[in-house]
C-alpha cells in the first residue's frame, strides 16, 4: 500500500478556513438567538423568523463544511496490490469557499431582522438566502465531485463500482479540467475593470487549481474514475492506471 497526496504546505490557507468558518458559525448563532421585533403581528413575525431560521441554518452548514474542508486542500490517494490487480482510493480536494459574494445577501437578511420592513418583504429575505446557499454550499465543480471514489485496475481493464470496462475497449485516459482555460476581461477605459469580474475570475482560479478529473474513454463513453483533484494528484493517478493497466494503451 502506498499513500501519494501532494507536498505543498497549505498551512495559511487552513487557518484562513478557520476563520471564515467560525464568523459564519457565529453570525448563524446570533441569527439564530436574535430577537425580531414584531410582537403585535403574529403572522409577520412567524415570516421573518422563517427568513432568520433558514439563514442561520445555511450560515451554520457553510460553517461546518468549512472547518471540515479546511484539511481536505489536497487531493490524496491510495493504492493497494495483490499482484494481480491494483485498487486505486481517491480522496477529493475540497472545493475553495466563495464566501464574498454571499456577504450581501447575509447583510440583507441581518437588516430584516433588526428592523423588519412591510409584512411581504419576507418573501425577498428567502430569496436573499436561496441565494446565499447556493454561494455557500454548492460545490461549483458539479454534483459528485467531492466524494471518494475507489476503482480496480488489471490488465484485463478497469473495474468502476461493479462496471467493467475491459482494456481492449479503452481508447483513452485522460486528464480534464473545465476551468483552467484562460479567460479574457475587458478593459473599459471609463469605467476601468469591474470589480465582481476580478472577484469571479479569482475564484475561477482557484477552482480550477482542485477541478482536475481522470476520464477512460470507452465504448464511445466517458466515464469518470475521479474528480476534484490538484494536477499532480492527477498525473499520480493516472500513472498509476497506465502501470496497471500495462503497454500498448494510448494515455
Amino acid at each position: 500500500m502506498s499513500d501519494q497526496s501532494t507536498p505543498v504546505n497549505f498551512h495559511y490557507s487552513r487557518i484562513a478556513d478557520h476563520v471564515v468558518a467560525a464568523l459564519s458559525g457565529a453570525i448563524g448563532l446570533w441569527l439564530l438567538t436574535a430577537t425580531i421585533h414584531l410582537y403585535r403581528d403574529r403572522t409577520a413575525f412567524l415570516q421573518y423568523s422563517l427568513v432568520k431560521y433558514a439563514m442561520a441554518a445555511v450560515l451554520l452548514a457553510f460553517a461546518y463544511k468549512t472547518f471540515h474542508a479546511a484539511s481536505r486542500r489536497l487531493a490524496r490517494y491510495v493504492k493497494h496490490e495483490d499482484g494481480v490487480s491494483t485498487r486505486i482510493e481517491v480522496t477529493p480536494a475540497a472545493a475553495p469557499a466563495a464566501w464574498l459574494p454571499a456577504v450581501l445577501p447575509v447583510l440583507l437578511v441581518g437588516g430584516m431582522v433588526l428592523a423588519p420592513g412591510t409584512p411581504g418583504l419576507w418573501m425577498l429575505g428567502l430569496l436573499f438566502t436561496a441565494i446565499a446557499a447556493l454561494i455557500l454550499l454548492r460545490d461549483p465543480r458539479g454534483r459528485g465531485t467531492a466524494n471518494p471514489r475507489s476503482f480496480l485496475v488489471s490488465q484485463a481493464g478497469i473495474d468502476i463500482g461493479g462496471q467493467m470496462l475491459r482494456k481492449e475497449d479503452i481508447h483513452h485516459l485522460r486528464i480534464k479540467n473545465k476551468f483552467a482555460g484562460d479567460v479574457e476581461i475587458t478593459y473599459d477605459a471609463n469605467r476601468g475593470v469591474p470589480t465582481g469580474t476580478v472577484i469571479g475570475l479569482a475564484h475561477r482560479r482557484q477552482v480550477a487549481k482542485v477541478a482536475y478529473r481522470i476520464e477512460v474513454e470507452s465504448g464511445g463513453k466517458a466515464h469518470v474514475l475521479a474528480a476534484g483533484l490538484d494536477e499532480i494528484t492527477a498525473r499520480g493517478v493516472l500513472a498509476e492506471v497506465g502501470k496497471a493497466l500495462g503497454p500498448t494503451l494510448a494515455i
